[in-house]
């Protein structure tokens, strides 16, 4: 009897997944949604922390012990979570999760749920148990994150370069009207194109929202008072400056500073 409802329950099974596939058939080659995967990865983040808090079990040359290694992997999963698209929120508790400090009093090396919590990285270090589960979901790994100082550099070359231009816009504005479409439409374009970098390479996809939106032209630059054009006019014919910043096409040299300081992320591959 059991092996017949067995069979019926499987058939039933397959009747339920080929009508999802005829509904789904548009989208066929499309991957799996971030979102939907959210539910797995907050038992996987549970578990690789709670495997954590028990390092002290494993032998004593075991790479689980390595606190260096472990670093580095809540790094590269924090990372890749960013650059594939995971929920803001959920991102943000995953590394306030791993960053929990290791309880000071001692584990409890008698729990079977706790050592298996441990297994992997016990056996291969952290980083490959945090990176098995990414391949797994055919996710990008960002095996060599950017780095917090990285990071900063790149914030303090967007706020010297934005002052660079905020002034040549105030300048083209008043002196060539008809060319101000363009500049700004070249320098937004090249800041989306900044941004995109910034989140391929797995920085938090909100602070580099909040970093595009305050370099964009309409952030930096607004149009001065009818009755401030004069003085602001006589004062870019005696400033150069921001003239050979225009003509030099200077300021498209954020794009090669972002690039150099992203330069290390990139080597890194992944998958």
């Amino acid at each position: 009897m059991r092996p017949v409802m067995r069979y019926r329950h499987i058939a039933w099974r397959a009747v339920l997944c080929g009508a999802a596939l005829l509904a789904a058939s548009p989208a066929l080659a499309a991957p799996i949604a971030p979102g939907a995967l959210v539910p797995a990865l907050d038992v996987f983040v549970d578990a690789i922390a709670d495997g954590h808090t028990v390092a002290a079990c494993a032998p004593a040359k075991s790479p689980a012990r390595d606190e260096a290694n472990w670093a580095s992997a809540k790094a590269v999963l924090v990372a890749t979570l960013w650059a594939s698209g995971f929920p803001i929120d959920f991102v943000r508790t995953v590394g306030q999760r791993l960053d929990a400090s290791v309880p000071s009093a001692k584990p409890d090396c008698s729990n079977p749920v706790l050592l298996g919590d441990l297994a992997l990285a016990s056996a291969d270090g952290w980083v490959k148990a945090v990176e098995r589960p990414l391949a797994g979901m055919d996710l990008k790994i960002i095996d060599n994150p950017l780095s917090p100082t990285a990071w900063a550099a790149i914030k303090a070359d967007f706020a010297k370069e934005t002052t660079g231009q905020q002034r040549m816009l105030s300048c083209i504005a008043v002196i060539d009207p008809a060319g101000l479409p363009q500049v700004v439409h070249d320098w937004d374009q090249m800041i989306l194109g900044i941004g995109q970098k910034l989140v391929d390479a797995g920085l938090p996809r909100d602070e580099v929202s909040a970093q595009l939106s305050a370099a964009e032209a309409n952030s930096i630059w607004h149009r001065v008072a009818p009755d401030a054009e004069a003085e602001l006019r006589d004062s870019c014919v005696k400033d150069k400056v921001w003239f050979t910043r225009f003509t030099q096409f200077d300021y498209s040299a954020l794009t090669g500073q972002v690039d150099k300081l992203l330069a290390p992320a990139s080597a890194g591959g992944g998958k």
